[in-house]
């Protein structure tokens, strides 16, 4: 449910969402198919999956910024998930004003389309945000 109101958020700003993906395996794929410009990963993913290790994965097969979200930002996560050089960290609850300002930070590269401004991102969700 978060992801998908997540996506609305970015949607309705006029970002593309290419994908939802609930754990490694499914966010593994959708970039695959699609490179994505900017990751929002969750650091707690379904299937006992750890965001962190996600998104060095997909950092090592291509260069991709990365915003961490989480309730449970501890020091320990956060120094394992800075190893990655993300964009930031965002913790939850959040509004959607501080979901779009840490988006806008991130400087992802923007296209025109239609006069509308877009751009990419592909959100991984936590077992119990289903």
């Amino acid at each position: 449910m978060i992801a998908e109101l997540v996506s609305t958020i970015l949607t309705d700003a006029g970002y593309e969402v290419i994908g939802i993906a609930a754990d490694e395996r499914s966010a593994v794929t959708q970039a695959e198919r699609k490179t994505p410009e900017l990751v929002v990963m969750d650091i707690k993913l379904a299937n006992n999956s750890d965001g962190v290790e996600v998104a060095r994965r997909l950092q090592s097969q291509k260069p991709v910024p990365v915003l961490f979200t989480s309730a449970y930002i501890d020091q320990r996560t956060l120094e394992r998930a800075s190893a990655l050089n993300p964009i930031g960290f965002l913790g939850k609850p959040y509004s959607p004003q501080s979901l779009l300002k840490a988006v806008a930070v991130a400087g992802e590269e923007t296209t025109q389309t239609n006069g509308r401004r877009r751009r990419t991102s592909i959100r991984s969700r936590r077992t119990r945000d289903r």
